[in-house]
């Protein structure tokens, strides 16, 4: 009995998941994902999807250093949010504070999940 409600409740996550999650085409190459998460200030958390020849790039756009520091003036939160991304599996790129992973196709969507986690947790660095 507890085995069937374990599987219950998989696919009734998975189902939840996929019901709050939402996939757009923004071109040929990129998809936009609206994902489950929220942000500290109660946003829904964003992730680019591009697509290349041998992998994919999972992105947050360097939207989410945008909304906490929209001039670049805060030189700490920039670096700490730097520094959690790497500590994460993440590249961040400075020029852009984007924060970024290339990964096989078939590694997209833990990639866009966990990412979607990481920006939640620095969005409250704000």
């Amino acid at each position: 009995m507890k085995q069937d409600e374990t599987k219950a409740l998989d696919r009734e996550i998975g189902d939840y998941v996929a019901e709050n999650t939402k996939v757009i085409w923004v071109d040929n190459h990129t998809m936009q994902i609206a994902t489950m998460m929220i942000d500290s200030y109660g946003d829904t958390v964003y992730v680019w999807v591009e697509e290349a020849e041998d992998h994919c790039r999972v992105s947050d756009g360097g939207r989410i250093l945008f909304k906490l520091d929209p001039n670049s003036e805060d030189e700490e939160l920039n670096e700490t949010a730097k520094e959690i991304a790497i500590g994460s599996g993440y590249q961040f790129d400075d020029d852009h504070f984007e924060i970024y992973v290339d990964v096989d196709r078939k590694n997209v969507a833990q990639a866009a999940m966990k990412l979607a986690q990481l920006q939640v947790a620095i969005s409250y660095l704000g």
